[in-house]
């Protein structure tokens, strides 16, 4: 019963995980304005959260792995203001697929930084998954160089994101919800630095008419659906986790093709295929290598 519970958890945050496209895209703000919200509704919410259920704070860890958790919480924030972008430039099916070339990224990244050897089947994920964003890129070139500039911005999100996921791999004494509080203060820090020093507080406005989904942003899609995430990873095992995982960009694609209206070709089709089917390849099958 309580596999069935954290299961549907779980599931239940990857929905919420592929739903915040649908209402980043009615948030007429700059995208460094929402994610700097996103960060600041969010890290309120699970400081909330961690207080109620009173669980200790690693102080005496954050020495060893603060600097780590420093530039992982500001990498998240860069990555949110250029995935808002690309929801704003382009179809979320696009945006959503060359957003999850992160997975690829991280194992180029992972093979630089911490020496690991190219096996085949890192080469074939690899591979894969860049002819997979080459079909993709070119079913958006008939639909103007602002949708391929959403595709780029995707991109560049995912970029970030790896550095996110690389960073995590090497923090191990500060748990998850820990450490995706810290995330979400230190890009919120980040981003409101940024913000004072180039004078972008005096022009933010926030929309009265889009408060709902503002809120709905920050609580609902950060703040729950983390801490519904966390929640359920010990209780489920980690192969069922990466797989579920999947659910994120398959909701994102199909809400966006239902309530949007977005168009979703065969190139899509193909593409996304071939990036999310690599990584799903190496889940079957890469991870005996590590």
């Amino acid at each position: 019963m309580k596999t069935l519970s954290a299961r549907m958890q779980y599931y239940f945050s990857m929905v919420l995980f592929g739903s915040i496209g649908l209402f980043v895209r009615r948030i007429p703000m700059a995208s460094l304005e929402i994610a700097f919200l996103r960060s600041l509704l969010g890290s309120v919410f699970l400081g909330i959260l961690l207080l109620r259920t009173r669980k200790p704070f690693p102080k005496k860890f954050l020495r060893e792995e603060g600097g780590k958790l420093l530039f992982s919480g500001a990498f998240l924030g860069i990555n949110w203001i250029f995935l808002f972008e690309a929801f704003q430039k382009t179809t979320i099916t696009s945006a959503t697929l060359a957003y999850y070339m992160a997975p690829v990224l991280f194992l180029l990244l992972s093979s630089a930084f911490y020496r690991v050897r190219f096996t085949r089947i890192r080469f074939l994920t690899i591979g894969l998954a860049f002819l997979g964003l080459y079909v993709l890129q070119g079913s958006v070139f008939t639909l103007g160089k602002v949708d391929q500039s959403g595709v780029l911005f995707g991109l560049i999100a995912a970029f970030f994101y790896a550095l996110v996921m690389l960073l995590g791999r090497s923090i191990h004494k500060v748990d998850g919800l820990h450490r995706t509080f810290l995330n979400l203060f230190i890009s919120l820090t980040v981003l409101s630095l940024y913000m004072g020093f180039t004078g972008a507080f005096q022009g933010m406005r926030i929309p009265m008419e889009s408060l709902p989904e503002i809120l709905l942003v920050g609580f609902l899609h950060t703040g729950i659906a983390y801490a519904l995430y966390f929640s359920s990873l010990s209780r489920l095992e980690a192969q069922e986790v990466a797989l579920a995982s999947y659910l994120d960009p398959l909701f994102a694609i199909l809400f966006s093709v239902m309530f949007l209206k977005e168009p979703f070709t065969w190139s899509m089709l193909i593409g996304g295929s071939l990036i999310l089917g690599s990584s799903l390849l190496y889940e079957l099958f890469g991870r005996k290598e590590q």
